[in-house]
């Protein structure tokens, strides 16, 4: 059978091969070993030799030019290597030390023009801020494809102005990687990036923002991967990938605040239809800053209240822990004035959670720092919510995972041994058994528990899996149930059909349209040891729909205050 195409070989030129080498008095056996002729290929070649026509193949032979004489073919253009990285430049930045730094980072794609009326707000902002502009470069056209050279692409030109195409190490803790390149169809742009720092805050520039809290040990502080939105129009290729990336493409910039000891903290900056922006209390819209702006929302971080943190709810609400009251309107929530605040996890519920229920040694450790009285729990709580809410904004509880433990604590048949806790657990099934038989199927035990302990009439209560939207934002899911009953994950409201604003993890995030809040409490709680991604952090909701995230230090402060504080000194 055959199995391919047979050798072909060329008779007359292995005849002249072996007349050469049969003048050189070589023998066959020889003759093949050299030339690795078979032996059917030497016998065609020998039986021409022997013929008279193969004198007038050796003289045409002779007389054909050399191999040297012949022009060479041409030849096709040989492909350009791609290019290949060697090394990673890093512009090490030497800061002022004991001096507070302000730089505003943004992306820009290359052959696409800026968003004119952004660009303009954010150069009046940094002049105002005093801030430095960087934007860094995307490469996505399709020219560009075969080298993706940022340093070589073509800019605006006013955004060109401000290009970094090395990595800037701003501080030891802060790197911007400006040479990321990543690029904009990419869903999740901080993917691979959060360990290039080796712990400490990377900025990654991206046509879309996202934030993750970098895993860490317990007693280091929160450390962040961050992207920061783009500066120009969207431009992206008519295909699936182009035409999802365009529904995420967000106009924004990353401002970031290093304080006179270092640490750094970050906004985003995420502009409006007609390019203005929110920052905190102030409005920028082109050449004017407007100061004095409430915000539209405030997700607090999850509070838990029984292991509230003391420096982060006195910054925070001007709520000090000793006294259980608030003792000052100079706060965040006095700052910002929204016109609504969320509050999530207001029962720490361990004093009878179901997890240390059966464990003595946890119990024990709970009496000694409070005590083991349920009712307690539930009356300070309630108490809290009356004391942070303010005129002119509504406060709306979130019923959440912990609250819910009341549930069931409830059903549990242990609670009436309970000896401290007994009178009040007959006291809250009475009410339950109650409403049962008068089939009201609106009956909520948790909000019940809050407004028998005191909870004031004016704030509002939101069940588990009910919904309490804001300017097309889902404020009223904590997170804890995902779809169709599932365990909820950031990454199950990321595909969700409504933007969120949830809690739960205690580790903030941004994932798309999916945002999740840090924490109130403390980061230390008794049970979750190890590595961990907690960190303090609260989401606002600004008037034009667009959110921010507050990442707070653990002594409460959530912006650089050095500057501020050297200018009160003076002026005292």
């Amino acid at each position: 059978m055959r199995t391919g195409r047979p050798k072909q070989f060329d008779s007359a030129a292995d005849a002249a091969v072996i007349a050469g080498h049969l003048a050189a008095g070589e023998k066959q056996s020889k003759i093949r070993q050299i030339t690795g002729f078979t032996a059917h290929q030497y016998r065609v070649a020998a039986q021409l030799l022997e013929s008279g026509s193969m004198q007038e193949t050796l003289k045409s032979l002779e007389n054909e030019p050399k191999q040297s004489e012949i022009e060479p073919k041409s030849t096709k253009a040989e492909k350009t290597k791609p290019v290949r990285l060697t090394k990673v430049p890093v512009i090490e930045a030497t800061l002022e030390p004991g001096k507070v730094h302000r730089f505003i980072v943004t992306a820009a794609q290359d052959d696409t023009p800026k968003f004119e009326s952004f660009w303009t707000s954010l150069k009046t902002y940094a002049q105002a801020m005093g801030a430095s502009i960087i934007t860094c470069g995307l490469t996505y056209q399709k020219g560009l494809f075969e080298d993706h050279a940022v340093a070589t692409a073509c800019y605006d030109k006013e955004v060109s102005e401000y290009l970094f195409v090395e990595r800037i190490q701003l501080t030891p803790d802060l790197l911007i990687i400006c040479d990321a390149n990543v690029l904009p169809t990419t869903a999740n742009p901080l993917q691979g990036w959060q360990t290039a720092n080796k712990g400490g805050h990377v900025v990654v520039p991206s046509t879309r923002i996202a934030l993750e809290s970098i895993p860490r040990m317990q007693d280091d502080d929160p450390r962040y991967a961050i992207s920061t939105g783009c500066c120009t129009l969207p431009s992206y290729t008519p295909r699936a990938a182009g035409r999802k990336a365009m529904f995420h493409h967000t106009f924004g910039a990353l401002l970031i605040e290093i304080d006179v000891d270092g640490e750094c903290f970050f906004h985003h900056l995420q502009a409006d239809e007609d390019g203005s922006f929110q920052h905190l209390d102030r409005v920028v819209d082109g050449d004017s800053i407007t100061v004095g702006n409430a915000v539209k929302a405030i997700t607090w971080g999850d509070v838990h209240h029984d292991q509230l943190d003391p420096a982060i709810a006195m910054a925070t609400w001007g709520y000090c822990t000793a006294e259980k009251r608030v003792v000052t309107q100079s706060s965040l929530a006095g700052y910002l004035r929204a016109e609504y605040e969320f509050v999530h996890d207001t029962l720490d519920f361990r004093r009878r959670n179901h997890h240390g229920l059966t464990d003595p040694h946890e119990r024990a450790r709970i009496n000694v720092h409070t005590n083991s009285n349920v009712e307690d729990e539930v009356r300070e709580a309630a108490a809290f919510v009356n004391a942070i809410s303010r005129d002119g904004c509504r406060t709306v509880v979130v019923e959440s995972n912990h609250d819910a433990a009341i549930n069931k604590w409830l059903k549990n048949p242990e609670g009436m041994f309970d000896p401290e806790n007994a009178y009040y657990w007959h006291l809250l099934n009475s009410v339950w058994h109650r409403e049962i038989r008068a089939e009201n199927e609106d009956f909520n035990p948790v909000h019940e528990a809050l407004r028998l302990a005191g909870l004031g009439d004016h704030i509002d209560f939101v069940g588990s899996g009910e919904s309490f939207t804001i300017l097309d934002i889902e404020h009223g899911l904590h997170g804890d149930i995902g779809v169709s009953g599932s365990r909820g994950t950031p990454q199950q409201f990321r595909r969700f059909g409504r933007r969120t604003s949830t809690g739960h993890t205690h580790s903030p995030s941004i994932m798309d349209g999916a945002w999740v809040a840090g924490l109130s409490a403390r980061l230390r709680q008794g049970y979750n040891k190890g590595p961990t991604r907690w960190a303090h952090a609260h989401i606002v909701l600004n008037r034009n729909g667009k959110r921010s995230m507050i990442l707070m230090h653990a002594d409460g402060r959530f912006q650089a205050t050095g500057d501020v504080h050297e200018v009160q000194r003076l002026a005292a």
